[in-house]
């Protein structure tokens, strides 16, 4: 079993529907780097009746669970098997969940370089502080590498623009055509991505949601192997990154640089101090 429902190639991705507990164990490639929001726990309890889009009562019941969670202990073996024996992993959270994501992702052997913060320019509202960021664990797999990019700062501030659902079918109800509740900038992951990998590198998001991982890789010059279990969202990323591969493709074309078609890969860069 591979538990693959559907799969998809488009330029230099490899987009999968389904679960990546069944997916990832069952597939032989090794990816460079992975890059991921995971869905985990949230803040649970309390008063929630002032909170709208994706922690609206409409759509979230305040018990702590926005997507089918898996824990980290579970999925953390099964993202770095998925690795190379060299790899770099930034794996998203918030500062409630990134201590329990690192200790989970030590464990099977990962070793910590740094926390990455986002700034989101807003705010959640709360009673003890509105959080207006969240943090990328920085890990690595094996020997670590230079970034290409020595100057690149802990903290970037990066404002959140959702376009998901621009993607979504017109026959939608209302209440279904929101952005995806966890919508990540594309600048933030392509700018990562860019940092810690190579051009022509193969970039692994398991949990893919609306695809931003996608369309930050195909703009880096970046292979990607997404895999997403929920239809909607998949329908998204796969329109996502058609959209993304005919913008890179001229972009790349106007710049006199090769795109990665069908995972060519193009050369190295150099990193910090080489």
């Amino acid at each position: 079993m591979t538990g693959i429902v559907e799969e998809i190639t488009i330029g230099p991705a490899r987009l999968i529907l389904g679960d990546m507990r069944e997916v990832l164990p069952a597939l032989k490639m090794r990816a460079d780097m992975v890059m991921s929001d995971p869905p985990y726990m949230l803040s649970s309890g309390g008063n929630n009746g002032e909170l709208g889009g994706c922690f609206g009562r409409n759509r979230y019941d305040n018990g702590g669970a926005l997507f089918d969670v898996v824990p980290w202990h579970e999925m953390a073996p099964i993202m770095l098997a998925a690795c190379a024996d060299n790899a770099e992993l930034i794996i998203m959270a918030t500062d409630r969940e990134e201590a329990r994501a690192r200790a989970a992702f030590e464990v099977e052997g990962a070793r910590f370089h740094r926390l990455l913060v986002w700034g989101k320019g807003t705010a959640t509202p709360n009673r003890w502080f509105m959080p207006n960021c969240e943090f990328g664990l920085y890990l690595y797999k094996g020997k670590a590498r230079r970034l290409n990019d020595c100057g690149a700062r802990q903290m970037v501030q990066v404002r959140q623009m959702d376009v998901s659902h621009h993607y979504l079918p017109a026959d939608l109800p209302k209440l279904e055509r929101a952005p995806h509740p966890t919508e990540k900038p594309v600048k933030l992951r392509q700018d990562w991505i860019s940092n810690v990998t190579d051009p022509g590198a193969l970039v692994l998001d398991p949990f893919t949601g609306s695809g931003s991982t996608v369309v930050a890789a195909m703009r880096a010059g970046r292979r990607a192997l997404a895999i997403e279990k929920d239809p909607k969202w998949f329908g998204v990323m796969v329109g996502r990154a058609r959209d993304a591969l005919e913008v890179s493709r001229a972009a790349f074309r106007r710049a006199g640089v090769a795109f990665p078609e069908n995972g060519a890969v193009s050369a190295k860069t150099g990193g910090c101090g080489a």
